[in-house]
């Protein structure tokens, strides 16, 4: 059997990838929300969270559970048929749903002031996304991930020429811009499917799962029950932000919330990168019973990726008025301070996907579902403050976001330092003085310069906060989990290839 890629090359090519999407995904934001406008751009958003949201919920755990079952073991190749036959049956009640709801004509309690023709677009784009991640999770527990992460950079670059195409050579909208999402999702999800039978990953017999039903069906209900009440609290609270919004103050608030949370998902680079692969290393290193691993990779990765994606936040934080100016029109302007507090997301979004992979890992999701019994419904709460009764609209929403967030990761991190037994002061400090450290360069960055263009201030504070930020770390390695010793080594490295 082939040696499988290390960690290290898996990582380094799936950041490549994401760092490559970033870039794309800029662009995009650059030209979708200016040629849809606020209305229809917020439109889109509101159907995107809604369909994600609602497949997250009939998901119920199971692309975990059929993620971390998989990566733990690669010859049962039931798994993969019946997890198909299962995304079958999510499909059908998705269109059960909408075609009912409008029978009864309360679809539009659903969805406020939106066409049903572009609902069932949106139905269909959400399980077509649902689809695309349940083959980058194949590919990542066959430790595919080098191969499948260059299919995708170069399927993104194609995608973005395409869509292009379609915004300045046909009649572009809403519609049309759903039609470029089926294209560029079918095309990546056949590729990938051709590769899989290649590697003989999917077999002929997809239908041997069959005979494994009844014991399938016990596995994963037995993992995921814990996570009907999760996900049915999850579900409930995600969407009713998103509606109370999009009912409270219309379509263009929730695209002034869509595009702040498109803008800060892109300091999710590192960790986002890692999650999945980490998530896979927590999954066998538990099968064998090695905690000390776990806990060494839980030291090593989750203060660094937090400071990774402090790094970044931060600074978009800080630039939140040439980011708009460079991204965006003037139909935007009103989302600065959206985006001002949206982009602080990813930094503890971070511990939310790294810290809470350990959960998936090791199978507790009852205890997920108790610390959800909490946290849920104070975010309804706070949802309810202030979008409602403050009146905050988007603003407010990206402000529960945050502090629900902040709460959440760290009751994770408690039980975390007690299943791995290690003290969480360490991780909370780390926290605190990172982020004030990053926020008093960005912000200091963006003082000192004040140039001509947004473009230019841009790039010319983003300069000058890397090199407060280099200089910094190197006084100070802790703050990316780095010693002295590793940053010098780093240094030399460098400086030897410099030399070559």
């Amino acid at each position: 059997m082939k040696k499988e890629d290390s960690l290290k090359k898996r990582y380094s090519i799936k950041l490549l990838a994401t760092v490559i999407s970033g870039l794309i995904n800029a662009v995009l934001i650059a030209i979708v929300p200016k040629a849809l406008g606020p209305v229809f751009y917020g439109q889109f958003v509101y159907l995107q969270d809604f369909f994600m949201k609602t497949i997250g919920f009939l998901d119920m755990g199971s692309s975990i559970a059929f993620f971390t079952k998989l990566s733990a073991n690669h010859k049962r190749k039931e798994l993969i048929g019946f997890y198909f036959f299962y995304s079958l049956i999510v499909l059908s009640l998705l269109i059960f749903f909408v075609y009912v709801s409008e029978a009864l004509g309360i679809l539009d309690q659903f969805f406020p002031n939106i066409s049903s023709q572009y609902i069932y677009f949106g139905l269909f784009f959400g399980f077509l996304t649902w689809m695309g991640q349940i083959f980058i999770k194949i590919s990542d527990a066959y430790a595919l991930t080098v191969s499948v992460e260059l299919i995708k950079i170069i399927h993104k670059i194609v995608s973005l020429v395409l869509l292009i195409v379609f915004i300045y050579y046909l009649n572009f909208s809403l519609e049309t811009y759903f039609y470029f999402h089926y294209i560029s999702l079918v095309s990546l999800l056949m590729i990938l499917g051709w590769l899989f039978y290649r590697k003989k990953i999917f077999i002929n017999n997809i239908l041997m799962f069959i005979e494994h039903l009844k014991i399938l069906i016990k596995e994963f209900y037995t993992y995921c029950s814990p996570l009907f009440t999760y996900n049915l609290l999850v579900i409930v609270a995600g969407i009713f932000d998103i509606w109370l919004l999009q009912k409270i103050a219309g379509s263009e608030q929730t695209g002034f919330y869509g595009l702040a949370y498109s803008l800060a998902a892109m300091c999710f680079v590192f960790s986002g990168a890692m999650t999945p692969i980490i998530t896979r290393e927590f999954s066998k290193s538990f099968e064998n019973k090695d905690l000390q691993k776990m806990k060494t990779l839980f030291y090593r990765y989750i203060p660094m990726l937090y400071s990774f994606a402090a790094f970044f936040a931060l600074f978009l934080s800080a630039q939140s008025d040439n980011i708009l100016a460079i991204f965006t029109d003037e139909n935007y302007t009103k989302a600065v301070v959206v985006l001002m507090i949206m982009a602080l997301y990813p930094v503890h979004q971070t511990y939310g996907q790294l810290s809470g992979s350990i959960f998936y890992a090791t199978g507790q999701t009852k205890l997920m579902r108790n610390i959800s019994l909490f946290i849920q419904p104070l975010g309804m709460l706070l949802s309810l403050l202030l979008i409602y009764f403050f009146n905050l609209e988007a603003t407010g929403l990206a402000l529960k976001m945050i502090i629900l967030q902040m709460i959440a990761v760290n009751i994770q991190l408690y039980f975390n330092a007690k299943f791995l037994n290690f003290k969480m002061k360490y991780f909370l400090l780390h926290q605190v003085y990172s982020l004030g450290i990053f926020a008093l360069l960005a912000y200091s960055a963006t003082l000192f310069v004040s140039l001509g263009t947004p473009l230019l201030s841009f790039l010319f504070s983003g300069i000058l906060y890397t090199i407060f930020v280099i200089i910094i770390t190197y006084m100070f390695p802790q703050i990316f989990a780095l010693t002295k010793d590793e940053i010098l080594q780093f240094k030399e490295k460098i400086l030897s290839k410099i030399g070559k």
